[in-house]
């Protein structure tokens, strides 16, 4: 996949929306800093997993420790930053 402006954005958000059932309401960018295991959105471990591996997949990357410590995996905008250091955009 091509990594544009907004590209990152857009399959993070539609993973969510469409693989995990995320609601539309709660993918809006105002929310994307809250935690995603959270009261809020509410997905497990197993959900997070399933991201993480399906996000590789569709960027053609692979994550690395460093981008998991520290809650660094636990919301959109954490997310979005561990794929465009991945993907060399950062």
């Amino acid at each position: 996949m091509s990594v544009h402006d907004g590209a990152i954005e857009e399959q993070v958000v539609w993973v969510l929306r469409e693989r995990l059932l995320v609601p539309d309401n709660k993918l809006d960018s105002e929310h994307w800093d809250k935690p995603l295991t959270g009261s809020f959105f509410r997905l497990s471990g197993v959900d997070l997993a399933y991201l993480f591996f399906e996000l590789e997949r569709r960027f053609d990357v692979r994550f690395q420790e460093s981008d998991l410590v520290d809650y660094g995996f636990s919301t959109i905008n954490k997310i979005c930053r561990a794929v465009r250091r991945q993907a060399g955009v950062l």
